[in-house]
């Protein structure tokens, strides 16, 4: 069943940050930085609440260090509803988009 609110920015920040796969804190900044080319940049503690109400939500869970990590950091995965969640939000942005498109709010004025 689809989210009846959209998520708030930095959670699907996060969410796309861990469709990657597991990630600690760092990992995650990292990410959305990359998927925001630098426009992202949360502090660790708007992370950190995220983070802990997207925990609450079973969006996204403890997880075991991948192979080869550092196992002292505590990482993160994605649940199957934070997936869920994730696609959902997408779907909701790609609408508003292509609406945008459709009242020509992405071409140039002329």
């Amino acid at each position: 069943m689809p989210r009846s609110t959209p998520l708030a920015t930095l959670s699907y920040y996060v969410l796309l940050a861990l469709a990657d796969g597991p990630a600690h804190g760092w990992a995650i900044v990292k990410r959305i930085r990359e998927l925001t080319e630098g426009s992202g940049n949360p502090s660790s503690g708007s992370l950190y609440l995220a983070m802990v109400r997207l925990e609450d939500e079973g969006l996204i869970a403890d997880a075991a260090a991948p192979a080869g990590e550092d196992e002292r950091r505590h990482y993160y995965k994605l649940t199957a509803a934070g997936r869920r969640a994730a696609r959902d939000e997408s779907h909701r942005l790609a609408r508003l988009v292509g609406r945008a498109r459709a009242l020509r709010l992405l071409e140039e004025p002329r």
